[in-house]
């Protein structure tokens, strides 16, 4: 069992709290039962009254990353490892293990088992015991990162391939499907993003290419025709060639490396909105025919939004990957006060027909999964050839300053 402050005056019985849940308040997984009435969800703890209740609803969850964090703190009840079992045992493996803070104040976190002292079992009328000590480092909780030794009654196994809860799953289903609705209805608020660019377009061209965006976000089926497109790109090809220098001024920038080549703007600042409710503005640059990537940078207006955007790019508990499985890295971090100059060709989005809801063109993988490793694996590989690329660079530099030197002085 796996849940603390166990006693016998529950109104079910504890095979009705078939669900773990780990609780927010202190981290502990908590054995439940769940009730879904209508959009709301109710967690109901065992052996707790109805006004410790943990209610959820919709509108509480505005991101696809608070839907996958709200589902990982749900899974089936862990199942005693039981005295035989102890060999079975593997060093690496993820356990839910308890920890006493009083007699009756009994909590279990995550903890991975470190190592296995294995110690001959004895046998009590019959019945073997096991006498071996898991050492295990604390994942979560209040002791997160801490060594403990534990013994086998201290020890569940994590049943974390099995189905997600029914009312669970139902509920995240409503969750998505309000997230859809609310990226369809944020629609225009997309194509005035995409317009509103950071450059200064002052050629007759670019003022009627600013002319025909806003008649092909106005038009009646709310999205631009193939017609209306080949215009705009056009148009946006004229100022490129009419253009000299552009830059992004007064704007916080985030560089990414190893995009793919046909990823578009808008899917970009989607992904990123249905991910963080963060509005940014999205770049993909050309790339050379040989290149089997691309790169590009997210413009944000406010240090806080770098840093929550940050917060998510960085974090080391996912990758983010494309539908043909190639992982984002992050280049460079660029303040507003910094300097970053391209041509302005290079900052005119790749305009395409933008599907309203939730595309499915970038995602995000966790530890855990064969996605994950792999990318991973992708993710090392490329940043070691970014890496020998740098060092090319500076040898050309140094190989072409050796060359002009004799020059120069001459």
């Amino acid at each position: 069992m796996s849940l603390a402050n166990l006693n016998s005056g529950a109104p079910h019985s504890l095979s009705d709290y078939d669900v773990e849940y780990r609780a927010k308040a202190d981290d502990a997984w908590y054995s439940v039962r769940t009730v879904l009435d209508g959009e709301k969800l109710s967690v109901k703890y065992y052996d707790f009254g109805d006004d410790q209740d943990s209610v959820f609803e919709p509108q509480y969850i505005k991101s696809e990353q608070e839907i996958e964090e709200f589902k990982n703190r749900f899974r089936p009840v862990s199942v005693q490892l039981q005295d035989r079992e102890c060999k079975n045992l593997a060093e690496g493996a993820v356990v839910c293990a308890s920890h006493s803070f009083s007699v009756l104040d009994i909590r279990f976190h995550d903890a991975v088992v470190d190592d296995v002292i294995y110690k001959d079992h004895s046998f009590v009328n019959g019945e073997e015991q096991c006498m071996c000590t898991f050492v295990v480092i604390w994942l979560h909780g209040p002791f997160a990162g801490c060594l403990a030794n534990k013994k086998v009654e201290n020890i569940c196994i994590v049943q974390s391939n099995a189905q997600l809860d029914p009312n669970v799953s139902t509920f995240l289903k409503i969750v998505k499907e309000k997230l859809e609705s609310a990226a369809y209805n944020n629609y225009g608020t997309i194509h005035k993003d995409i317009t509103s660019l950071p450059m200064k377009l002052e050629s007759p061209c670019a003022q009627h290419f600013s002319q025909e965006t806003n008649c092909a976000s106005q038009s009646a089926s709310n999205r631009w025709t193939y017609k209306e497109i080949e215009r705009i790109c056009n148009h946006a090809q004229r100022i490129k060639e009419e253009s000299d220098i552009g830059g992004i001024e007064n704007h916080y920038v985030v560089l990414i490396d190893n995009m793919d080549k046909d990823l578009s703007p808008s899917t970009i600042m989607e992904f990123i909105h249905r991910q963080t409710s963060i509005s940014v503005r999205a770049f993909v640059f050309p790339s050379l025919s040989s290149e089997t990537y691309t790169n590009g940078a997210i413009v944000l207006d406010s240090e806080k939004d770098l840093q929550k955007l940050c917060e998510f790019l960085d974090s080391p508990n996912h990758i983010i990957l494309s539908w043909r499985g190639r992982p984002w890295v992050i280049a460079k971090k660029l303040s507003r006060h910094e300097t970053y100059v391209v041509p302005s060709g290079t900052l005119m989005p790749k305009y395409q027909h933008i599907k309203a809801g939730i595309t499915n063109d970038l995602k995000v993988v966790y530890p855990g999964s064969e996605e994950y490793r792999t990318a991973k694996r992708l993710r090392d590989l490329f940043m070691e050839f970014s890496e020998h690329q740098q060092q090319l660079h500076k040898r050309l530099a140094l190989e072409e300053q050796k060359i002009l030197q004799p020059s120069l002085t001459a």
